[in-house]
């Protein structure tokens, strides 16, 4: 009864984090932004009210993102907790990492309260506060290296996912840490530190995909947690 949960669970947080994955790129692609604070005011409130529905809309499936990204952490950070059985407790840093990528939920309400502040003929000074403190995704940087710096040293011990997958959340909680730096400085994109940024979300895309498929095969996955429990 017990694997049969822990299967569905693993295919509960696969099928979450390849959703997520696709979303996080619907998104990129197809909805708009606030422009930003680098053009005038009048601009930024004429686009806004433009494109009024489709930065909502964008608001909304970004919410859907931070609850995919929520469900394919908790199950990897359970994934990892039965891998490493009494053996470690990396996978509470996990686990406290993702919770910390609710934070991401602001950044989107703040998207809304803008537009509706525009929408209901707020102008001057006052409109600056519903804009983002950095690059796109600044604020769930932190969080996400807490998240995996926790799996990736914790895989590595326990060989709970492949040992690219554990170096590679390593280097992309390295990639996170830095480019959070980019909130300082006058930069809209972030500067040369929102180049960190951008190239941990690669990273990050690449590796929900890879722990995914390693999440749906048990007969790899689960060998650590069945030799920590010979042992």
């Amino acid at each position: 009864m017990n694997d049969r949960s822990d299967r569905t669970l693993a295919r509960l947080g696969a099928t979450s984090g390849i959703a997520a994955v696709i979303l996080l790129l619907a998104i990129i692609a197809l909805t708009p932004a606030i422009p930003p604070p680098n053009h005038s005011l009048g601009d930024i409130t004429r686009s806004t009210t433009e494109d009024a529905d489709a930065i909502l809309r964008g608001a909304y499936l970004g919410m859907l993102f931070s609850g995919l990204l929520l469900l394919f952490g908790a199950s990897i950070a359970a994934w990892l907790r039965r891998a490493e059985r009494a053996t470690g407790g990396w996978w509470i840093v996990a686990l406290a990492g993702i919770a910390g990528t609710t934070v991401g939920i602001l950044s989107n309400t703040l998207a809304v309260t803008f537009v509706r502040a525009v929408g209901h003929g707020t102008t001057g000074k006052a409109l600056w506060t519903g804009y983002p403190s950095g690059p796109d995704g600044v604020l769930i940087a932190i969080p996400l290296a807490v998240f995996l710096l926790g799996i990736g040293l914790g895989a590595r011990a326990s060989g709970a996912l492949p040992r690219w997958l554990s170096w590679l959340a390593v280097a992309s909680a390295a990639l996170f840490a830095v480019g959070a730096g980019g909130v300082m400085g006058d930069e809209v994109d972030g500067g040369v530190l929102g180049m960190f940024l951008v190239l941990g979300y690669l990273a990050l895309l690449v590796w929900i995909v890879g722990s995914s498929i390693s999440m749906l095969r048990p007969t790899t996955s689960q060998q650590p947690a069945a030799a920590a429990g010979l042992g």
